[in-house]
């Protein structure tokens, strides 16, 4: 079983957004030509990898098929000097560099997210000092700096969701979110601790994270919550429990990482049921969450596919999941293998046959708008052999037919 991880510790929340004028370790590379397998559509293909093999991405939006945004750091190819901060554009058929907006280039870029071509937001944190929130939108034309919420709380993960250009939500520590309504932001309190935020519109946004139930005689420290905003407020909505058979291990705990709201009927949660190890007592599995939002309960999702499910979990477009790197269910709830990517150059500057066993580490998946395909941002990697190690940043593709 695939264990859950998570990007973010504790709470999540806004990030903001980093940006260096780095233009030439991280220039682009075309996508390796590919022969068609048996299956095209159960294969992932490489989009882009990066010249610079010390490099990574950390996150991707998709506007359309045809455009897209992704954000990720490069060094030297040895891994020397400080990260420097990329942002890569899709306008057409190919990912290129873009240039970093005025005023991030003594920031860290954490997240990218968009609502449509003229409204892709970026977050990050100032270097040093005490490290202030920052956020920048593109309105099609041109970068501005916005403002960002106040926060304290650490950024990754889906801490961020840009339903709009009047309708932003970022989470933040102490169980708050905020939320920008095109002028301002302002805080609301959320009934119970979030990891994750999403929705489909101003009156349909999800917050998924974990209930404290450390007080509740002895049973796990807490269970998975799900909160929905209506457009006036969150309510908590109920959710399953998990509980490791008696007699039960050390500091048990449950809770929700990542969601995807597909649309009012449809929302997806993934998260992890799990205990402090190396404490003593029985060590069962751990397992994996899937829920699944049909309108008007969550539902524990098939037992296969949360076996395989990930906090890079996304829509495929056509009533399925892509759950993560290697696996996808179907509509039906059919769990099947995704084949592995075509290996991309080496040190070498050609595939030997020790670039063969190279692996890609997805840090975000998303589904692409008007498509049955998903883009995943990470990391080409080949590790443990010595001079011929490298990580190039990678943007993969997958259609799921």
């Amino acid at each position: 079983m695939k264990p859950v991880h998570v990007k973010g510790a504790a709470t999540l929340a806004v990030a903001a957004l980093l940006g260096v004028g780095y233009q030439t370790a991280f220039g682009g590379e075309p996508a390796p030509r590919q022969k068609p397998s048996a299956s095209a559509a159960e294969s992932m293909k490489v989009s882009y990898y990066s010249k610079s093999l010390s490099a990574q991405l950390t996150d991707v939006a998709a506007v359309s098929a045809d455009e897209g945004w992704a954000v990720g750091t490069s060094q030297k190819d040895d891994g020397s000097g400080d990260p420097e901060q990329v942002l890569l554009h899709r306008d057409g058929e190919k990912w290129k560099q873009s240039p970093l907006p005025e005023g991030a280039a003594q920031a860290s870029l954490d997240q990218v997210e968009a609502s449509g071509p003229d409204n892709v937001w970026l977050f990050g944190r100032q270097k040093g000092g005490e490290g202030k929130p920052l956020a920048f939108r593109w309105d099609g034309k041109k970068w501005a700096s916005v403002e960002a919420p106040a926060s304290e709380g650490t950024s990754g993960g889906r801490s961020v969701a840009v339903l709009g250009p009047d309708d932003v939500w970022a989470l933040g520590l102490d169980n708050t979110a905020h939320r920008w309504d095109g002028k301002k932001w302002t805080e609301t309190e959320l009934p119970a601790n979030a990891r994750a935020v999403a929705g489909t519109g101003p009156g349909d946004v999800w917050a998924v994270g974990f209930r404290d139930t450390s007080g509740d005689g002895g049973g796990p420290m807490s269970q998975p919550a799900a909160m929905h905003w209506d457009g006036k407020e969150w309510k908590t909505t109920k959710t399953p429990e998990y509980h490791f058979p008696d007699p039960a291990p050390p500091e048990e705990s449950a809770g929700l990482e990542s969601v995807v709201a597909v649309s009012e009927d449809e929302v997806w949660a993934v998260g992890n049921h799990t205990f402090n190890h190396g404490e003593g007592g029985p060590e069962p599995e751990e397992e994996n969450i899937l829920l699944r939002w049909n309108g008007s309960e969550w539902k524990k999702g098939p037992a296969k596919a949360a076996e395989k499910a990930s906090t890079e979990t996304a829509s495929d477009g056509a009533g399925g999941l892509v759950l993560d790197r290697y696996w996808h269910m179907n509509a039906d709830g059919d769990v099947h293998g995704i084949a592995r990517h075509k290996p991309v150059p080496g040190r070498s500057g050609k595939v030997e046959e020790v670039d063969k066993k190279q692996r890609f580490w997805p840090e975000e998946t998303v589904h692409v708008p008007g498509t049955r395909e998903v883009w995943s941002a990470g990391v080409i990697e080949l590790g443990a052999y010595g001079d011929a190690n490298f990580r190039r940043g990678a943007v993969l593709s997958y259609d799921a037919g």
